[in-house]
């Protein structure tokens, strides 16, 4: 195990008519008896327009809309061997009830003398419990429980790509995005995305394998390339691509295949001026 120093919470709303909310939500990590961890997270923000064309920057999720944010540096890094599957927990600030579809905590192991590592913490997904400070709607707390980090010789059924643009300038685009995975038997992932990447969004993506493969086909002979199919030019902050031992429902162990917790790879676009039309993640080995 590793001692981690920063997380990342990542979630998805169902879509469906009042699943979202405007209220902040809250991630106790307990090891032992001590809350090594109680932060307050956003998750999901948003412009408002408020009249006289004026905008406000808004927390809250939307009815199906994703959300990722990051905890900045742990004033108090923890030894991941002691997570239970009764440590985390999520809850919320507000009686503006929730209905989260999938929760994903991702955690950075403590750099030393190198950047530090992305490892999956904990997962749920097709949750049927709703948030709410308000007990006639809803609990006021959820349990994540853990996952296993796989391995070299985790047989991936399933990918998870996790997009968050921040804001900026023109940094949002309209164009397609494409996420293709290349292993020793050929590529094994190839998936189009459709969706605006507009600012300060997020977006959860589960894609379908050509064939299972492991960590070890790509490094033997493989590459993850993001490729942008229009010349709406596009600068993403975070991209972390997971692999799932599981085809559906809630995976036993995730891979993390590459991380790109701020990006720093350019600006994409086909258009040669504007930025390169694809580039290939750094391989998590």
């Amino acid at each position: 195990m590793a001692i981690v120093d920063n997380l990342w919470l990542a979630a998805l709303t169902k879509d469906q008519d009042d699943a979202g909310s405007d209220n902040r939500f809250n991630l106790t990590i307990n090891i032992d008896g001590i809350d090594v961890v109680v932060r307050d997270f956003g998750i999901g923000w948003r412009l408002e327009a408020v009249g006289g064309g004026q905008v406000e920057l808004r927390t809250g999720l939307l009815d199906g809309q994703a959300g990722i944010e990051n905890s900045t540096v742990l004033n108090m890094p923890f030894e991941s061997a002691g997570l239970t599957h009764s440590s985390i927990r999520l809850g919320i600030r507000g009686d503006d009830a929730w209905a989260p579809e999938h929760v994903f905590l991702i955690g950075r192991t403590q750099p030393s003398f190198t950047p530090g590592q992305i490892l999956p913490l904990a997962m749920e997904t097709d949750i049927s419990s709703v948030l709410s400070s308000d007990s006639d709607e809803g609990r006021l707390t959820l349990r994540l429980r853990l996952v296993g980090q796989g391995n070299a010789a985790t047989s991936i059924q399933r990918v998870l790509l996790l997009i968050y643009t921040d804001a900026g300038n023109n940094v949002e685009t309209e164009s397609s995005i494409e996420l293709q995975i290349g292993a020793s038997s050929g590529i094994v992932v190839s998936g189009t995305i459709t969706d605006d990447m507009n600012q300060l969004t997020a977006h959860w993506y589960f894609l379908d394998v050509e064939a299972p493969f492991t960590q070890a086909d790509m490094v033997a002979n493989g590459s993850i390339r993001l490729r942008i199919l229009g010349t709406d030019a596009w600068l993403p902050k975070t991209v972390f691509v997971f692999g799932l031992d599981t085809a559906s429902g809630r995976p036993n162990e995730v891979v993390t295949l590459a991380s790109v917790p701020d990006w720093d790879l350019g600006w994409l676009s086909t258009d040669p001026h504007e930025g390169s039309a694809s580039v290939l993640l750094p391989l998590h080995i």
